[in-house]
């Protein structure tokens, strides 16, 4: 008999099991429990609580904060019997996930019921979409290799924590409604990003961050902290705060003012540190608030100022412009910069007055709406940009009427109109009437809509026998040459008005043929005669991985990409062998098009 190893031994053993936030941290947690059944030492060590601790506190990186008391509560903070509470809700929330993934038909309701765990739900989602990198969404293999549905759980899973994203912050916005400010101008604005599917945590720790990189600068200058230390100086403190943005390369952009990036913080705390005005005062302010400096916004024309308000009642308060060269500036500064702009002085106070952070995100919603009209804008942050701006302004004003609430409703897609805008902007907008009705009415249709597309079977019967192409299939446009991809066909479905503008009658076949629904390289969506395409026989890869790489919308339509090589007349010498490809059918589009897949393996070994 082999003797048992001692209960410090099998401790340490388990301790060997690295925590992580992918498939091997759930093995090694699985393999913990395993090991419990073992012998009665085993399950002893199992139970010690610090193994669980590592593996919680790796995994789970979120919770909605009101949950996670009550979980501490109802287990008395062990972690075991709280990793298995959490599991239970990732539990749920997979299968949630993979009902949206594997059928349109009820899609929607169980997004509204996943969403409703918030922050619950964001890691294991999160865990999901980083199961495939942005880079390999889509895998091309050959004909006869098997696909897996990552890439289109990846991408659901990423539309959610968006989904979740919009949810809280509309919550959290929504306490700025009609004057209110129990948010303050940092943490408001920072949770733009939220949108974007960024966790508030996420930028918080960005801004966190570079506030201890500022106080280890101004230590490494000797320079005090204290307002107690008779060499403080406040405004030699404001000024060097603006030294060091610049020495982390922020500062004032030039040639692309309108770039829509430079309004959202995780793009101007990264990648577009030369930003706007507004953008440089959310770090500012971030920064001096950190060091106890007393500064807010001011929604100065043409480009926002912050406010330093001194504690010395004898001494003005004064000014920053973090944007300009002339940097600080005195209440005697303001009346001129304000007749160029052809305000009175009378009109000073309203102004010069430190403003809240709803102030700022209305006027952060008409820059983004006013950059959207810049045409190098790309399609992919147009729909998620407007949805931004629209729901700031609506949310914060409780007006609009018929045309913004028609706008926003325009932008926004099923997933949107069954998440965060029934779930949490139509409540939150209660009183405001027609605002109210028109939101719940917009929403309403889109779904139903949504509804009836999702019941849609489109079958090859005799009738369809005319559509010569496929679901997946590469072509260029023979008028305008582009390159794209099949998503969808119709018999006869085209508008008159359609027809006539594309000129259709012109065609060979007229208005007597399919026409296809089709996604082009840009992301951009078209409608495109049958007669206008010519299948694209031999894609290269560098085309096939670019197409998978820009196209957002692709892995919620196909799960990777087929190819097949053959040999046209393999008698002949030196014959060049002939490669087809073809995008795989999701769940989604084999329940709509349950024909395609077979006709497409088909169209590949010619």
């Amino acid at each position: 008999m082999v003797p048992s190893l001692p209960l410090d031994v099998l401790v340490h053993i388990l301790y060997q099991l690295p925590p992580s936030r992918d498939r091997d941290g759930e093995i090694a947690v699985k393999t913990i429990v395993q090991c419990s059944f073992a012998s009665v030492l085993f399950r002893q060590a199992a139970a010690i609580p610090s193994i669980w601790q590592q593996h919680y506190q790796v995994r789970y990186l979120h919770a909605n904060e009101p949950h996670e008391d009550q979980r501490k509560a109802r287990t008395g903070g062990h972690w075991k019997l709280m990793y298995a509470e959490r599991r239970t809700i990732d539990k749920e929330v997979l299968k949630h996930l993979d009902s949206i993934v594997m059928k349109r038909v009820g899609r929607y309701e169980h997004a509204n019921a996943l969403t409703k765990y918030l922050f619950d739900a964001w890691d294991v989602l999160e865990i999901e979409k980083g199961m495939v990198s942005p880079g390999e969404y889509m895998k091309i293999c050959t004909l006869g290799e098997s696909h897996t549905l990552l890439s289109t759980k990846a991408y659901w899973a990423s539309a959610l924590l968006t989904s979740i994203g919009q949810t809280y912050v509309v919550g959290l916005w929504s306490s700025l409604r009609l004057g209110g400010q129990s948010v303050s101008f940092v943490p408001a604005f920072s949770s733009i990003s939220c949108f974007f599917g960024k966790h508030p945590d996420e930028i918080s720790s960005m801004l966190t961050t570079l506030n201890s990189r500022c106080k280890e600068y101004l230590l490494r200058l000797n320079f005090p902290l204290s307002e107690s230390d008779p060499n403080y100086d406040l405004k030699k403190l404001c000024l060097l705060i603006c030294d060091f943005m610049a020495t982390e390369g922020y500062g004032p952009v030039a040639d692309t003012f309108h770039d829509v990036l430079n309004l959202f913080p995780h793009s101007y705390l990264t990648s577009h540190k030369r930003t706007i005005p507004l953008s440089l005062v959310h770090i500012f302010v971030s920064i001096a608030q950190s060091l106890g400096v007393a500064s807010s916004p001011v929604d100065f024309p043409v480009r926002v100022l912050v406010h330093i308000s001194v504690p010395n009642p004898e001494v003005d308060d004064f000014y920053v412009d973090v944007f300009g060269s002339e940097t600080i500036l005195s209440l005697r500064d303001i009346p001129a910069l304000l007749a160029r702009q052809g305000i009175q002085a009378d009109n000073m106070m309203h102004y010069i007055s430190p403003c809240g952070a709803a102030s700022m995100l209305l006027r952060g919603s008409r820059n983004i709406l006013s950059s959207l009209n810049i045409p190098d804008t790309p399609l992919s942050l147009l729909r998620p940009s407007a949805l931004l701006a629209l729901t700031i302004s609506v949310l914060l004003t409780g007006v609009g009427g018929g045309r913004i609430v028609y706008q926003l409703i325009s932008q926004a897609d099923p997933l949107d109109c069954a998440t965060f805008i029934s779930e949490a902007l139509i409540p939150i907008l209660d009183g405001t009437g027609r605002v109210q009705d028109d939101l719940r009415l917009g929403c309403q249709k889109t779904l139903d809509e949504e509804v009836i597309i999702a019941q849609e079977i489109r079958l090859r019967s005799s009738e369809n026998k005319i559509v010569q192409h496929f679901v997946g299939m590469l072509f260029e446009h023979r008028r305008y040459n582009y390159t794209a991809l099949i998503t969808g066909w119709d018999v006869s479905n085209a508008s008159e008005s359609w027809i006539r503008e594309m000129k259709v009658s012109d065609l060979p076949r007229g208005r007597e043929q399919p026409f296809y629904h089709v996604v082009c390289m840009d992301s951009s969506s078209c409608y495109v005669a049958e007669d206008n395409i010519e299948p694209l026989l031999t894609p290269q890869d560098p085309l096939l991985k670019q197409m998978c790489q820009n196209i957002d919308i692709l892995p919620k339509l196909f799960t990777g990409v087929l190819t097949k090589t053959t040999l046209k007349n393999p008698d002949v010498q030196n014959t060049v062998p002939e490669r087809r490809a073809r995008f795989v059918l999701s769940p989604e589009l084999s329940e709509t098009y349950p024909d395609d897949e077979i006709m497409g393996d088909a169209w590949l070994t010619g």
